[in-house]
């Protein structure tokens, strides 16, 4: 399998990379692999909805699951 190298990387930019890789309970390398894969793999045409989608296949991803909120909200209205 191919490798691949980053030298002199700010010691900033890995403490985010390693907080981000804890938060999704993941090793910096693969964190590091799914930040690429996304990147690389957005659309170039600067499509707004492009972050929107990115976040919910990482939402997706992390097996939370999000009910539908629409009873709470209404609800609340009606209160």
């Amino acid at each position: 399998m191919p490798e691949l190298t980053i030298p002199d990387i700010d010691p900033a930019t890995l403490e985010l990379l390693r907080q981000r890789a804890d938060r999704h309970a993941q090793t910096v390398e693969t964190e590091a692999k799914v930040i690429l894969a996304e990147v690389l793999r957005a659309p170039a045409s600067g499509d707004p909805w492009a972050a929107v989608n990115a976040m919910r296949e990482e939402l997706a991803r992390s097996g939370r699951e999000f009910p539908d909120s629409t009873p709470l909200l209404r609800g609340d209205r009606d209160r």
